[in-house]
């Protein structure tokens, strides 16, 4: 190839959104990329799912007091087995994407961090000690108000206490794992081909929901989650505050299951509970993006740009690990 033919290569300072990340290189921006990734990090889930299964039921066999699996209907938080089944299998998708970004993306895989090209600790951490609190106090002030019909103290129990402790662990990753498969990875795979976010914002919406077996109004709840979290990963420039939110929400519901065993139920919704579901994403999603602008200098439409963490030379208006403020491209 000569070099009149050759691809252009963005200059060592180029900064993109979080979304045409792959586009910083040749090597990640090729049409194929994409597609290659998302096949290989499915394998990949598919063959660490299957080996995940086969040592729990070998741990089985030498932990005599871990109770079977229940049926998926009839889901319990006091059945240790359904925490790793449930929880843990979900977590295999962070390995499963990071490394099909690395061995058939090109090495893209610490993009789908953030735009810093890592993950910003202090800003997730920092996000989840202000979320945490607030989740539980509407949630669970929600429940004091009207309880629901089987509210009840639940006895203590051995087996309750190990399938909330595996809850308190795995459920932050299981959170982790699906912003990384139904946020970050969609959002890269189409922002390769594609210049507008909303490709990648919108079209994993469908699938996000198809994971989750409630009826409409429930999924009306789903459909608006995931809106708001695809819209944080494109505004911050990483999955950060979309893990936050998304611990924040499922460990305070979770964590207040056994006081109403039938919370854990999928299926039919009362449509009362989107009165304080769909309020709370939004108030959340709107507080940390005016928070985020603020804190970056940003117009709150106006989304991080950064470089993926590599190597360059200070950049004017620059921010530190490779993020700068710009407008989406």
């Amino acid at each position: 190839m000569t070099a009149e033919t050759a691809p252009p290569r963005p200059l060592p300072d180029a900064a993109l959104p979080y979304h045409r990340l792959t586009r910083l290189e040749h090597r990640t921006s090729r049409w194929w990329r994409p597609l290659a990734t998302v096949a290989t990090a499915l394998a990949l889930f598919v063959t660490l799912s299957l080996l995940g299964a086969a040592l729990l039921a070998l741990a089985s066999l030498f932990v005599p007091w871990l109770p079977e699996p229940t049926d998926l209907d009839d889901f319990v938080l006091d059945n240790p087995t359904d925490m790793l089944l449930t929880f843990g299998m979900l977590a295999l998708m962070i390995p499963a994407v990071l490394l099909g970004a690395r061995w058939a993306g090109g090495g893209a895989s610490r993009i789908l961090h953030s735009v810093a090209g890592r993950l910003r600790w202090p800003l997730m951490l920092g996000a989840a000690a202000v979320l945490v609190p607030l989740y539980a106090l509407v949630y669970w002030g929600s429940f004091l108000l009207d309880p629901p019909a089987d509210a009840a103290v639940p006895r203590a129990d051995p087996l309750l206490l190990a399938g909330v402790a595996v809850c308190l662990v795995l459920v932050p990753l299981q959170c982790a794992a699906e912003e990384y498969a139904f946020r970050g990875l969609p959002q890269q795979v189409l922002g390769t081909w594609l210049r507008s976010p909303l490709w990648g914002i919108v079209l994993p919406v469908p699938l996000f929901m198809l994971g989750h077996g409630y009826d409409w109004v429930g999924q009306v709840d789903i459909a608006v989650f995931a809106l708001c979290m695809g819209f944080l990963v494109w505004k911050t420039g990483g999955l950060e505050l979309a893990i936050a939110v998304h611990t924040a929400n499922n460990l305070t519901l979770l964590v207040a299951a056994p006081f109403s065993p039938s919370s854990l139920d999928q299926g039919a919704v009362d449509p009362a509970v989107l009165l304080v579901s769909v309020p709370l994403t939004l108030a959340a999603t709107a507080g940390l993006t005016l928070w985020f602008s603020r804190a970056h200098g940003l117009r709150p439409l106006e989304p991080l740009l950064g470089n993926g963490g590599r190597t360059a030379a200070p950049v004017p208006g620059g921010l530190p690990g490779g993020e700068r403020p710009g407008v989406p491209r």
